[in-house]
This record gives C-alpha cells, structure tokens and sequence, in this order.
C-alpha cells in the first residue's frame, strides 16, 4: 500500500517509478492520504435549496462562444484554448417546470436554444457545431466525498460511439463505452501526479496531466473534436457566485 501525502510530495521532485505508482494507486483502492485539515473544501459541500440546480457551458466548437442565458446566469465567453472551453456551474433558482433559454453567437453564426433540467441536479450544456449550433444538456454524476477526488469524463465527440480514458503509461482503463454527448464520473484517491489519455477505440490523443488531484477536488476530463481534430484537456469544477 502506497501511503499518499500531498504536502511532501509537493515539496519535492518524484522520481518516474514514484510517479506511477501514486497515479496507479489513485485509481485503485483505498489509500492512507493527507489529513482532513490539508484537503481542499468540498466543491458541493452544501445541498441544493429546493427547487435549484447548477448549470454550466461547455465549448466543443472550432470558435470562441458567447453564450447569454435569458435571465437565469450571466452571459459567459467560452474560449478555445483547453479550460477556457468551460464555464463555472451557475446557480439556477426554480427550474421545475420550466425552460431555460440561451442566445449563442461564434464563429460568424447565431443561435437559439432551450433545455430543461431538474431541481437539485448538476448539468453541463454541450455546445456543437454541426451545420448550426446546438445544445445538448448532459446530467452530471456529482457525489460528495470529503476524503476522495471526483474525476468526471465527458465525450463530446459525437461521431465516437465509445469514447474511454486509460492511466498511462500502462493503459489501465478509467472509462470504457462513453456514449457521445454523455459523461461518466468516479471518486479516485488523491494523488500527486496523474496522467491519462482520452481516445475512440484504438486512436488516442495526446497525454492529459491531472496535475495534483486533492481530496474533496472536483475534476473533469474532456474529449473534444472541435474542427474535426480530436483533444483532451482537463477543468477543474467551480461555482460561480450566486449574485441574486
């Protein structure tokens, strides 16, 4: 058993070997981490008041996005460049029942779209082009867990029928099957390194660093084609402040 902890592994260099083994152990079972008092607050630490859920935009196309929210958030920039193609999730008050619509406008083209979620979930909004742009809303598995990581895969490709995400560099697999425009999640140990590659079937992308994963951190991978070119990058989940 491989005894995790953060702050000496930050404050020095791992050998390869060390590396691997933290990021192998991290996807595996139950491991001795950091204490409680060094692990970052839970993202979702407090329950959704009734009648609310969280929301946020993800960029799967070629070009910068605007995406303005008709009343319910405020109007965001997805850029192009990794996480910049993901918005924060925004706190959205009384959805039962109700439709909430967005103007998109990038890449010299403007839309309309209108979706629905449920009270208490957490939804991302997959943006993509195929002719025009749309919008598909994916449910999010969000789990509370102050001792472990979340780590969440998203396929937005929506041409790859099984997307999946291996721990490298001995190809253990993390997701395996992930329709397009869906997502899997799983909480995983924390670790001090982490490095994973997203593809469909035999064809893979280039390595994806996870970089530092903390207890009670709330991380997403995504497998993108924007342009037609498959990437991966990571987020790390966040809440915009509720101004209303």
């Amino acid at each position: 058993m491989v005894q995790l902890s953060l702050q000496r592994a930050s404050r020095r260099r791992l050998s390869a070997t060390h590396a691997f083994l933290l990021a192998a152990c991290a996807f595996a079972g139950p491991a001795t981490i950091a204490p409680a008092s060094a692990a970052q607050v839970l993202l979702y630490e407090n329950r959704l008041p009734d009648g609310f859920a969280y929301v946020r935009f993800a960029n799967a196309t070629a070009d910068a996005l605007t995406v303005k929210p008709a009343g319910f958030a405020d109007t965001v920039t997805l850029g192009t460049d990794g996480a910049a193609r993901v918005s924060s999730y925004f706190t959205v008050e009384k959805v039962a029942g109700r439709s909430l619509a967005v103007d998109l406008s990038g890449g010299g083209a403007d839309s309309h779209a209108a979706f629905e979620v449920k009270p208490g979930s957490y939804n991302t909004v997959l943006i993509d082009k195929n002719g025009a742009v749309a919008a598909k809303v994916v449910t999010d598995q969000a789990e509370i867990n102050q001792t472990r990581a979340r780590l969440a895969f998203y396929n937005a490709v929506p041409d790859c029928p099984a997307a999946g995400l291996q721990l490298e560099p001995a190809g253990t697999s993390v997701f395996t099957g992930v329709a397009p425009q869906s997502m899997r999640g799983r909480s995983v140990n924390p670790a001090a390194s982490a490095h994973v590659r997203a593809g469909c079937g035999a064809s893979r992308v280039s390595l994806v660093d996870l970089g530092q994963l903390s207890a009670g951190g709330q991380y997403s991978v995504w497998y993108m084609a924007p342009g037609g070119t498959p990437v991966a990058f990571m987020s790390e989940n966040a809440i915009a402040p509720y101004l209303r």
